[in-house]
């Protein structure tokens, strides 16, 4: 006997947990799945409906482990049965399995990014645009940087990529820091110069303002062993450096130069047909860089 009870009676008036709250309330996205958590995020992560049912247990003894056996989320009131291990409640007693259960009330609501999308409220664009015409390599790297970056941390917001006239492309978001985020990946993958404005779409004079971010990357997609025009001269590009600055051999004369990316942007390159080749000669490889009829060789370029 423990305080004048049987084991089981004494676990019985001695429980391991009760529950702190009558119902736990479960919102969810239908559109993307997000769950509606503390101060309002939503959270695209299936084990918030977990956390949030277990948040409301408060535990009496010493819990090793709280997993849940059954629950079915059903629109209005639902059970979860919630399994508990542990002991302590009386050093007589060891370690044992208790059942809670915990009422949940479960509802679908539209996230506020889901609901931009659905009404097509454009929030942001990215303007992607490059110094020579963007092949489908480089398109498909855009692509694909976004769709990654809409994926990581289960964000949503895309709307759409288009195609523009002068062969650029056009992200359209209705999630602004995703739009940033978006535009410093691509930044980072492909030399470029990024700006930004805002302006406003709507609100203001006592109402709520709501503003359009508007993104610009200028793309030049220049690497080591390209070769460009640049103020009507051969270059060959040694490298790129993060500071935003080509180092370019000017293949007639072999001076070496450093150009700022702003200063290309400005001034404008193009990419002639070219071929290029190893060549050996006398025991040392050499570059052979022909342009139409001209012909330039680089020693130890190979």
């Amino acid at each position: 006997m423990i305080e004048g009870l049987c084991p089981d009676c004494y676990r019985k008036t001695h429980p391991l947990a009760r529950v702190k709250r009558d119902v736990v309330g479960i919102v969810r996205c239908p559109s993307c799945g997000a769950i509606l958590y503390r101060g309002g995020r939503w959270v695209r992560d299936p084990r918030v409906i977990e956390k949030l049912i277990l948040e409301s247990i408060e535990y009496m003894g010493r819990v090793t482990n709280a997993s849940i056996e059954t629950l079915s989320l059903r629109h209005g009131l639902n059970t979860a049965v919630v399994k508990i291990r542990g002991g302590s409640v009386h050093e007589l007693i060891s370690d044992y399995d208790e059942e809670v259960q915990v009422r949940v009330r479960y509802s679908e609501e539209l996230c506020p990014r889901c609901r931009d999308m659905i009404n097509e409220r454009e929030r942001a664009v990215i303007q992607v645009r490059s110094v020579v015409p963007m092949n489908g390599l480089l398109k498909r790297l855009i692509i694909d940087v976004v769709r990654k970056e809409t994926i990581k941390n289960e964000r949503s917001g895309f709307l759409k990529i288009e195609d523009t006239e002068e062969g650029g492309l056009d992200i359209k978001l209705s999630d602004q820091s995703l739009a940033r985020s978006i535009a410093y990946k691509i930044h980072k993958a492909v030399p470029s110069r990024v700006t930004e404005s805002q302006s406003v779409v709507r609100g203001g004079h006592g109402d709520k303002v709501i503003t359009k971010l508007s993104i610009s990357v200028a793309l030049v997609p220049l690497s080591r062993g390209s070769v460009i025009i640049y103020l009507n001269r051969p270059y060959y590009v040694l490298s790129y450096s993060q500071g935003g600055a080509f180092r370019l051999m000017e293949l007639g004369s072999r001076e070496i130069i450093n150009v700022r990316l702003s200063e290309i942007i400005k001034d404008g390159i193009s990419v002639p047909s070219y071929e290029t080749r190893c060549v050996e000669d006398r025991g040392s490889r050499s570059l052979e860089i022909m342009i139409g009829n001209d012909r330039y060789v680089l020693n130890g370029m190979c």
